[in-house]
């Protein structure tokens, strides 16, 4: 019984800790401070991680999203819906708006930390995975 009782408190804190970076309450506040970067973005097994390289991302709380670059800055938009979508919008997907274009989805949310956020698009054929890491 003794050992339970000083486990027990030692546990609670340890998974207290740990939920700390989760996102679970569907807000966005970890999303909305700081800036990202494109860590992995790579669409039917081809590595584009490359072509994102320099660019800064920030996701404002008023659904703004931003893709600054050398000085320049691109506005497009954002939202997470009940952690299991997140919607970038940076414009259309063609070659005159590469690479931000690419970004524009309904990603299927695979996790979302503090750190971290993992997506994948949900259209299997174009086997798109994209994560951003904070800076």
């Amino acid at each position: 019984m003794r050992i339970i009782s000083t486990l027990l408190p030692m546990a609670f804190a340890l998974l207290t800790a740990c939920s700390s970076d989760r996102n679970d309450d569907n807000s966005p506040a970890g999303i909305t401070s700081g800036t990202w970067r494109v860590s992995t973005f790579s669409e039917r097994g081809s590595d584009e991680t490359g072509d994102f390289s320099g660019y800064t991302f920030s996701f404002g709380a008023d659904g703004q999203a931003t893709a600054l670059k050398s000085g320049a800055s691109k506005t497009g938009t954002w939202s997470m819906n009940n952690n299991t979508r997140f919607n970038i919008d940076f414009g259309p997907k063609t070659d005159a708006n590469k690479p931000l274009g690419e970004l524009s989805d309904n990603w299927k949310v695979i996790s979302v930390t503090g750190r971290e956020i993992r997506l994948t698009d949900d259209n299997v054929s174009s086997a798109e995975f994209l994560t951003f890491t904070k800076n």
